[in-house]
């Protein structure tokens, strides 16, 4: 099997619980080491020779820009240090953006017809470690003093997050269910579905129950399927009722308040919103989120000092406070982008497109570096760009 196939599935597997420290801050996940590496190793590949590249990557290249400018002329009070902290998520997105060049100019050639295996089997395998870990592992409270959320009997798998991981299990349902064939036999998809969807399931992530429903029906219309829209929203049902039994026999007794985190939610979005009414045009800075609740006093110390304290719940809200209207503008331009890509050349990824937009709205899952990297593949994989009874 590929070398590279083997790496960046390791990565994708290994979520939250491999992370490298950075000059004592928080570390990120192993997966952001591997894409430097595989991007130096990749221009030196193609000796620098990078083609021109299309509209949704030339419209991200352009929003980095606006993200350097936006923290150049932040309005806030920021150290050097706080300047470079935040300087660092504008390179991390960088880094995948690049990594999706490198796979467009061919560096990575070998990778490149094996993206649609690798996403499902990533899915797949995080799937039954999250399974795993909600049999063996169902109470994470340990983690609580390392600024995760202390969840109980919900998969949550590497990622340690169970939204994300919901995600990103929605994700590999759809790569399950395309039209062309992915190197499966179908029994092997039908069993592939059933683990993705009951790790789904005892996610109990209400906002990736809702990404399910919109990104299938979605694909319903564009395939013009009814069988399919009543069978999503038969599955859409299944996993509501599976929530309220979450509700009654695990959440409630053991005061589990699912209210309480909709507040917060709520309050989030409030906070983005009068960041980027003080600062329209450009923002207070890319990823300076966090000093800006604390230099206008928006947040308590315990939310700013916490592990999603550096940005906003809403993907969008956090673009366009961190960036303004001129970051939010180009930011959209490349998402839009890629959804026109994806009714032109596959309509699967509009339907996942727009069930991750949606979802974004309640989690900032469009800059997880998991899901971001899953965009940046899908949008190279020939399998997407050449659908079943298309010529390259």
């Amino acid at each position: 099997m590929n070398p590279l196939f083997i790496i960046l599935l390791l990565s994708i597997l290994a979520g939250q619980l491999i992370k490298i420290p950075v000059f004592g801050m928080q570390a990120p996940p192993i997966l952001d080491l591997i894409i430097i590496v595989l991007n130096l190793w990749g221009i030196l590949r193609i000796k620098f020779a990078l083609r021109k590249p299309p509209v949704y990557l030339k419209s991200a290249l352009f929003f980095i820009v606006i993200c350097i400018i936006s923290l150049a002329l932040t309005p806030l009070n920021l150290s050097s240090q706080e300047i470079f902290i935040s300087f660092l998520y504008t390179v991390r997105f960088f880094m995948y953006i690049l990594f999706g060049w490198l796979l467009y100019s061919g560096a990575f050639e070998s990778l490149k017809s094996n993206i649609t295996k690798l996403l499902i089997c990533s899915g797949v395998g995080l799937a039954i470690l999250g399974i795993l870990q909600f049999i063996f592992l169902p109470n994470l409270s340990f983690l609580s003093n390392q600024g995760w959320d202390p969840h109980f009997y919900r998969t949550v798998s590497t990622f340690l997050d169970p939204n994300f991981a919901g995600a990103y299990f929605v994700l590999t349902l759809i790569l399950l269910v395309q039209m062309h064939n992915p190197g499966l036999s179908q029994f092997q998809i039908g069993i592939g579905n059933s683990i993705i969807y009951l790790a789904l399931l005892t996610t109990f992530s209400r906002s990736s129950y809702g990404m399910f429903l919109i990104s299938f029906l979605t694909l319903s219309y564009f395939v013009k399927s009814w069988k399919m829209a009543f069978l999503s929203i038969t599955l859409f049902f299944g996993l509501l009722v599976g929530f309220q039994i979450y509700s009654m026999f695990v959440a409630k007794p053991r005061n589990i308040d699912r209210v309480g985190s909709a507040s917060f939610r709520l309050n989030t979005w409030h906070q983005g919103f009068e960041i980027f009414q003080a600062h329209p045009i450009l923002g207070v800075g890319f990823n300076a989120y966090r000093y800006a609740l604390k230099q206008y006093g928006l947040a308590p110390e315990s939310i700013y000092n916490s592990r999603g304290g550096s940005t906003n719940d809403s993907s969008l809200l956090f673009v366009a406070s961190t960036t303004g209207l001129l970051g939010l503008i180009t930011y959209l331009v490349f998402l839009t982008s890629i959804l026109i890509y994806g009714l032109n050349k596959n309509k699967y990824l509009t339907a996942a497109l727009l069930g991750l937009i949606a979802y974004s709205t309640f989690n900032n899952s469009l800059f997880y570096p998991f899901i971001l990297l899953w965009i940046i593949l899908v949008t190279s994989s020939p399998k997407f760009l050449f659908p079943k009874g298309q010529k390259k």
